[in-house]
């Protein structure tokens, strides 16, 4: 059977009651995967376009691992990184560039979690 590509579109409104161009705060990442029901998402085979607004100027690991740490630690990052890709190409080139930094970075800490390190230590 043929793996289907799905589309999870963030909104505006997953940024927070407060009118802001960033995604932040480990409670809200978590608040929006309840709402969007990504332990479902990891059970299925599909894989997942993961798209933000154009507007967005930061994605911060905070959001990010609200969001993702869940799947990650279920599925290891190499199959989290397969399943839920980040498309920017809907993004100016001169955010693109800075979301892209900003993604880099929640590897980094994702990674950092997974084995332990938290930086809190």
């Amino acid at each position: 059977m043929e793996q289907q590509k799905h589309t999870i579109s963030l909104t505006e409104a997953h940024r927070g009651s407060v009118k802001t161009t960033s995604f932040t705060g480990r409670p809200e990442g978590k608040a929006v995967r309840s709402e969007l029901n990504l332990d479902t998402f990891d059970l299925s085979d599909n894989e997942y376009n993961v798209v933000l607004p154009s507007d967005t100027t930061s994605f911060n690991p905070s959001f990010f691992l609200g969001l993702f740490f869940d799947s990650i630690k279920k599925l290891g990052w190499d199959k989290f990184s397969r399943k839920y890709v980040f498309d920017l190409s809907n993004m100016a080139a001169e955010l693109k560039t800075v979301i892209k930094e900003d993604l880099d970075e929640c590897e980094r800490k994702a990674k950092n979690e997974l084995k332990g390190l938290t930086g809190l230590d």
